[in-house]
């Protein structure tokens, strides 16, 4: 069983600077977990503290049902793969795949087996005689893929591995990653800043802010139900839109105003607005860029949720394209069709899907929906 368990694991440098603080996860036996945040927020210093490059300095740290805190990083049975691909560039991708095999003295048809099987998973098996000089970006992090992988640990930790290939080699590199987690049937732990590799990998998300975790759940639910500002912001590209709002009880019925703007929101929302006790107040409304149109038929439907905003930018992004709009204080990004004619200083109504509204406590910017 490989299953990883994080109890109150906190991390204190030189000057009483806490990088992580009270980190406390589960993590099963052959899930694929991420974690994502901004540069900076702990989720690389938590991941070295797994593969103990880094000291624990408070919590326990399990791997199975044995305690690590004080095992060195050879004996954990886990591999890491970095950002750089950290390859001997003396030697050929089959020596860089068998090196720490050969370290460990494993007998040779043992290894040649194990770096052929790993070579033919990866992809490699042509490549083997190459220098790391002579091969691309993508190739030369399946070889560093394929050197963990020859070892069978019993836990894969992966540091950034994809953020030096470009756009594309990213895509197919993330595909090779999920295929490869299928395949191995091995537990992973996987360190991004990119909300992208973070939805499309992650059977679990792991939002990390400032050393603590704001929230753990599967993809979906983070982005259908974030539970907080902060999450609500990073998970979901473009991010998702906040607006300031006062509500106001007008017969029975809850509008949310705005500079000279009103909504009418939904009788579902509004019924927990009024019973956690908002009405009169001020919180913060959160809708996606995927919920705000300028089609008529949307401006129809939600006719009681239509704004005039101005064009300050539109972005073309082949199937659909970015609008940016504003007004005074307000600022919001819409994501439509690709067909979209608006352009750069034009007013327009943009009609907000009533039903996917959040709203946010402007003090805690936790969700109160």
């Amino acid at each position: 069983m490989a299953n990883v368990s994080l109890k109150h694991i906190g991390k204190v440098y030189s000057g009483n600077v806490e990088a992580v603080k009270d980190f406390n996860l589960e993590i099963k036996d052959k899930e694929f977990i991420v974690f994502v945040g901004p540069s900076g927020c702990g989720k690389s210093t938590v991941l070295r503290m797994i593969a103990g490059l880094e000291e624990i300095t408070k919590g326990e740290l399990y791997i199975g049902d044995k305690l690590m805190n004080d095992v060195s990083p050879k004996n954990r049975d886990i591999a890491m793969v970095f950002q750089n691909y950290a390859l001997y560039p003396h030697m050929t991708v089959y020596n860089n795949m068998a090196f720490a095999l050969k370290l460990r003295k494993v007998p040779k048809d043992e290894i040649d087996k194990k770096v052929k099987e790993a070579a033919e998973i990866l992809d490699l098996t042509k490549l083997l005689d190459r220098k790391p000089k002579a091969l691309s970006g993508g190739q030369r992090q399946r070889v560093a893929m394929g050197r963990s992988i020859v070892r069978n640990p019993r836990v894969f930790l992966m540091d950034e591995p994809l953020s030096n290939l470009d756009a594309k080699l990213r895509v197919q590199m993330r595909t090779e990653i999920s295929k490869l987690h299928k395949r191995l049937q091995t537990t992973f732990i996987y360190v991004t800043h990119d909300q992208t590799e973070a939805m499309t990998l992650g059977t679990r998300i792991v939002v990390i802010k400032d050393g603590i975790i704001q929230q753990v759940d599967t993809p979906q639910n983070i982005y259908n139900n974030p539970v907080n500002v902060f999450v609500a912001g990073f998970i979901g590209s473009p991010q998702m839109n906040f607006i300031n709002v006062e509500l106001e009880d007008v017969d029975g019925k809850i509008k949310a105003v705005f500079e000279e703007n009103e909504i009418l929101l939904e009788e579902n929302i509004s019924k927990i607005l009024k019973e956690k006790g908002y009405i009169g107040k001020e919180v913060i409304l959160g809708i996606r860029p995927e919920n705000i149109s300028n089609t008529e038929e949307s401006i129809n439907k939600f006719k009681n949720s239509v704004v005039k905003l101005n064009v300050d930018l539109t972005e073309l992004m082949g199937a659909e394209t970015y609008i940016y709009l504003s007004k005074n204080n307000i600022k919001v990004t819409a994501r439509v069709n690709g067909t979209s004619n608006v352009k750069m200083g034009d007013s327009i109504d943009v009609a907000l899907d009533s039903t996917k509204i959040y709203a946010f406590d402007k003090e805690s910017k936790l969700a109160i929906l």
